[in-house]
């Protein structure tokens, strides 16, 4: 990269690294601030030159450069929303994330006090982001991320809103800990974002808002449609990687490691970083006939016995078989998870 190359030297470059500093001040001023850094699969699909088919899928590698940009589109949308909510403090378009129950976090502090002996505190974001980067597994680089894949699913969802419906302390982002926020900076792709131009637009006496956007009662509505849309899409594109992975394979059969997210009575959760999906292995699928079984729900251990004789725990890492099948029922292809080895 240019940024990195000593020999670039001109202003574009200059103006790169000068950038790049600003935006590790300002992500350290949130994370200092309680924001989390959260883990979700981010997966990138490689096609054909020519047919553009699916060859192979493979987690995205993030770059500084990557954060650069993050960073300052959050310092966009942070400013946007303090501009609209002041020139619009009953109708602003705006984006809120509730901190979750204390309930919602309880299975995964049990999990990692009893698993390995780590305390997940939740009182706050700050002390959630703390312990986080305390869950740290020197033989197993991965099982941070694990952690932190899982703490997301225990989060609430981000809704967007509008500012006259909610009081102001409720407006908060809890996951960016942030006092107010919105989506403004991919108007190609959301609508929201393009509410929010049109509010930054009139704020800033550009041009005239249309009327449907004075209405409270109107906006509130198409945020409801919205916060239903992007639950949706989020749903699709967690389905897609699925189906891409299995138009990658083309009946190869590949092996590849995993890490076991949840455990059963009748079988156990394994997630595959590589390709980042997860499916369940049940004690059908590891042998014929059905092996035995003895559950310790406690210490989230499965030992099975039997046809086969295993020993399954949670964060245990194994290696896993996966193949794409064809199911009887719908003749759609999906991905089949055997277990290989613990």
């Amino acid at each position: 990269l240019r940024i990195d190359d000593k020999a670039q030297t001109d202003d574009l470059t200059q103006g790169m690294r000068a950038l790049l500093m600003l935006s590790k001040k300002l992500k350290r001023k949130r994370m200092e601030a309680g924001a989390l850094n959260l883990a979700s699969p981010e997966v990138r699909v490689q096609t054909e030159s020519e047919t553009s088919d699916p060859v192979d899928v493979k987690t995205k590698e993030l770059l500084d450069t990557n954060s650069l940009v993050e960073e300052f589109m959050l310092l966009a949308n942070i400013s946007v929303a303090g501009k609209i909510y002041d020139s619009f403090p009953q109708t602003a378009m705006l984006r809120r994330h509730a901190a979750p129950p204390k309930t919602n976090f309880e299975e995964l502090a049990n999990q990692l006090k009893v698993k390995r002996g780590m305390e997940l505190r939740t009182e706050s974001s700050k002390l959630l982001a703390d312990s986080l980067d305390q869950c740290v597994d020197k033989r197993e680089p991965f099982f941070n991320t694990l952690v932190r894949i899982m703490a997301t699913r225990c989060m609430m969802s981000a809704e967007y809103f509008c500012s006259g419906t909610q009081s102001y302390p409720e407006f908060r982002h809890y996951g960016l800990a942030s006092e107010i926020y919105t989506h403004f900076t991919s108007p190609i792709r959301r609508y929201a974002d393009l509410v929010a131009h049109r509010q930054l637009a009139a704020a800033i006496g550009y041009e005239q808002l249309d009327s449907m956007l004075h209405s409270k009662a109107k906006l509130e509505g198409v945020c409801k449609n919205i916060n239903v849309r992007h639950r949706n899409a989020q749903m699709a594109g967690r389905a897609s990687i699925e189906y891409y992975v299995g138009q990658a394979l083309k009946g190869r059969v590949i092996d590849e490691e995993g890490f076991v997210m949840k455990v059963f009575s009748n079988g156990f959760v394994v997630f595959v970083p590589r390709f980042g999906i997860e499916g369940l292995i049940r004690l059908a699928d590891l042998a014929t006939p059905e092996p035995q079984s003895v559950f310790n729900a406690e210490e989230y251990v499965l030992e099975v016995s039997g046809s086969i004789k295993v020993k399954v725990e949670l964060f245990q890492k194994l290696v896993v078989r996966i193949s794409d099948v064809k199911e009887a029922s719908t003749g759609k292809r999906k991905i089949k998870l055997e277990l290989v080895k613990l």
